[in-house]
């Protein structure tokens, strides 16, 4: 004959009553009939193949076996009960590793300032950041959260818009001081830009204006390469720089930058957390989701244009301008 199965429900029931002392004191308090609490034990007994207690008409007592049974069980019903107390407590206060992914740009310069901030409120986090610009997929590389920049989440992942992704032209002080700001899309000619795809001293930049999309002629001494050179250059005062918004709002908050014809930049993709489907999300995701919501909705020190919203006002705005100035070579286009 097969033995039975034994059901941990029927051994916490044991338990119960081996402390309680009585089927009926048992049954208080589990919020069971007596009855039902006596077959339980019945099942466990068939299923252990052995005789757990003496039963009286006042009490019940432990077998030997039954209070060898006892002990060893209490003890690994203990150890279940605290470790789902350690995981409820895991779920209440942010703990543990969190796995992380974004790309590269947006990752430097504005995901790892609110790490420190987020390490410094949870002392009970660690954070493994991955920094890359090719497409990740968090279930198969075991994430726990990737933003995406620009790319459609995959609809069996869970998804968090952040913020859409905006380019706007900005300048130091410095060099506003030294060479004032273009007024309209036809000054450019008359200032310097940090450049980034040529080193032949120009190349053509399009923009995102009032009038729809315009390929705009600019030239400058310097070329770099990467949003951080980029954002150095422009605080240098070297010339007026492209970057993003996200980057560049603490600066023009500051006063270390300048917006530049503030109704022209490149309208970016959308930026996304993205996170396994699970109804069970740790307390340290969720925490950190919070923390990438409030950042992200942080209104950027600059013109509405980089919210999304429709451009507008007088600031910089020129008819006629939309296709001002072309390079014979159209790869050196931002």
């Amino acid at each position: 004959m097969e033995r039975q199965k034994v059901d941990l429900n029927d051994v916490a029931v044991f338990n119960r009553v081996a402390e309680a002392g009585s089927f009926s004191a048992a049954a208080r308090e589990l919020g069971m009939p007596r009855a039902t609490v006596s077959r339980i034990i019945a099942r466990l007994e068939d299923a252990v193949g052995a005789q757990l207690l003496y039963r009286t008409t006042r009490r019940v007592d432990m077998t030997e076996l039954g209070r060898a049974y006892h002990e060893a069980t209490a003890e690994g019903l203990g150890l279940i009960g605290s470790a789902g107390e350690a995981v409820m407590a895991a779920r209440a206060e942010p703990s543990g590793l969190l796995r992380v992914a974004a790309p590269i740009n947006f990752g430097t310069m504005s995901l790892i300032p609110w790490i420190s901030e987020f390490l410094e409120r949870h002392e009970k986090v660690r954070i493994s950041l991955r920094l890359v610009d090719e497409h990740v997929d968090p279930l198969a590389e075991r994430l726990d959260l990737a933003i995406l920049a620009g790319r459609q989440p995959d609809s069996s992942h869970l998804s968090r818009r952040l913020a859409v992704s905006s380019l706007i032209l900005v300048a130091g002080p410095d060099y506003v001081e030294r060479r004032g700001v273009p007024q309209t899309l036809g000054d450019v000619g008359a200032h310097d830009f940090v450049l980034f795809a040529s080193d032949r001293g120009s190349e053509t930049w399009g923009l995102d204006g009032p009038e729809g999309r315009a390929e705009v002629a600019v030239s400058g001494r310097i070329n770099v390469k990467g949003p951080h050179a980029e954002l150095s250059a422009a605080l240098a005062g070297l010339g007026i720089a492209l970057l993003p918004a996200a980057v560049t709002a603490p600066y023009i908050e500051t006063g270390e930058l300048v917006q530049v014809l503030p109704d022209y930049g490149r309208q970016g993709g959308v930026i996304t957390a993205v996170f396994p489907a699970n109804r069970h999300q740790p307390a340290a995701l969720r925490a950190f989701l919070d923390l990438l919501v409030a950042k992200t909705a942080q209104k950027p020190a600059a013109r509405p244009f980089l919210a999304g919203r429709p451009f507008g006002g007088d600031g910089g705005t020129t008819q006629g301008l939309r296709r001002s100035r072309r390079l014979s070579n159209p790869d050196n286009s931002r």
